[in-house]
């Protein structure tokens, strides 16, 4: 698209899982910036990670075989993302872990918070309390639909980050490679493995995704170039 079409910007929404007790489902996010949290280096038990690597995880921790055995998957160790930008030296990649959301975007959405979120599903399905909107917290991208109340609190205490998805890194990577400002806007469907019982995307997926698009309409109401068609 960025090739083809003239395109001034890139705004990527959708679900997310919450990672953040603080945040709860319904809860719309936009954070300042996306960690790629997928990039592992395997070792064997008897190895040692990488002293460069910038989160360190034992799979002894998360996941014990039955009965005296070891756990033959070991460690892993987390990698920071190569980046290849225009405003770089051509060819050479930079080694990057946070991949930053445009400044001047940022601030324009800080301007929903305190936007009016929808708090049920239906009639008879509803959230405890109102949804809402915060701006700048961290995100995170990997390969893997987190339902996992250690690795949930592994996210969080290492990277910082409230919510996890699958999508947003890879977006913000291509948008900044390439120049163009980008912005991520979530809702969060789910609590990423900290619940009781199923997860709760499948009642609450809906009301996240909804709740996503109330946000990217607020966004784009607030863009120059949308106030001056409206005026």
């Amino acid at each position: 698209m960025l090739d083809v079409f003239d395109i001034k910007g890139i705004i990527h929404f959708g679900i997310a899982g919450n990672t953040n007790n603080s945040m709860s489902i319904g809860d719309v996010t936009i954070p300042n910036r996306v960690a790629h949290t997928g990039i592992w280096d395997w070792v064997n038990p008897n190895s040692t990670v990488d002293p460069a690597d910038v989160a360190q995880l034992d799979i002894g921790s998360y996941n014990v075989p039955k009965g005296s055995g070891i756990n033959l998957l070991g460690h892993i160790g987390n990698n920071k993302e190569q980046f290849y930008s225009v405003s770089g030296e051509p060819n050479v990649a930079e080694r990057l872990l946070w991949a930053k959301i445009t400044p001047h975007w940022l601030r324009l959405a800080s301007g929903l918070e305190g936007i009016k979120l929808e708090q049920c599903v239906n009639s008879s399905l509803c959230l405890p309390e109102k949804p809402k909107l915060v701006v700048g917290l961290r995100a995170s991208t990997a390969n893997i639909f987190v339902d996992n109340a250690a690795y949930r609190d592994f996210l969080f205490q290492q990277f910082g980050v409230s919510s996890a998805d699958m999508e947003s890194a890879a977006v913000v990577l291509t948008s900044l490679s390439n120049g163009f400002p980008v912005i991520v806007i979530r809702g969060l469907s789910d609590l990423a493995g900290n619940q009781q019982g199923d997860n709760a995307w499948s009642k609450f997926g809906s009301l996240a995704a909804l709740n996503s698009v109330k946000a990217v309409l607020g966004f784009i109401s607030k863009l120059p170039h949308a106030r001056s068609a409206t005026n």
